[in-house]
């Protein structure tokens, strides 16, 4: 079975935004991609990628990969192929169960980040936050770790941008 990719090939996310944490934990996602992102749905996946950033991902593309990808799993686990691989089948299930959750998009545009994305971000009410294109999805950022992350790779940006578009 061949794997659905995570986004429409017309649905690139780019941009750079800052934003703020308002006292009810809500941040506005940029307005010029919301739509996008929400489609029908007016909801999308948080999804937790590395401490200090958290991925935004459209409903449906989102639900597709990741159904895609553990019907594959399931039916390893059924024919008894992961046997000798449980313990990193449960890791994935840990994973999975953290990893990721459906909020609403509200009016304007704004999200309400969980208590546990809260943290993993390692930001207050009040506290600043960077929106990012991803491509495929927005990522959240807290600025510090944003400034790290974009400092050790842009030196490598021409490279990458040649090896994808060739």
């Amino acid at each position: 079975m061949a794997k659905q990719s995570p986004v429409s090939s017309d649905t690139l996310y780019l941009g750079e935004w800052s934003r703020a944490l308002d006292e009810r934990f809500r941040l506005s996602l940029p307005t010029e991609v919301a739509e996008q992102l929400t489609g029908d749905a007016d909801q999308c996946v948080l999804a937790k990628e590395r401490p200090g950033c958290v991925s935004v991902w459209n409903t449906q593309a989102w639900g597709a990969w990741l159904d895609d990808g553990m019907s594959l799993v399931a039916q390893k686990v059924h024919s008894g192929r992961l046997t000798q691989r449980l313990s990193q089948v449960q890791l994935l299930g840990r994973l999975l169960s953290t990893r990721h959750r459906r909020v609403p998009v509200a009016a304007r545009a704004r999200v309400a980040i969980p208590e546990s994305f809260r943290d993993f971000l390692g930001v207050d009410p009040g506290g600043k936050l960077m929106v990012v294109g991803a491509a495929v999805c927005l990522e959240i950022w807290h600025p510090a770790r944003w400034s790290e992350h974009i400092g050790e790779r842009i030196p490598d940006f021409r490279q990458l941008f040649d090896e994808l578009a060739d």
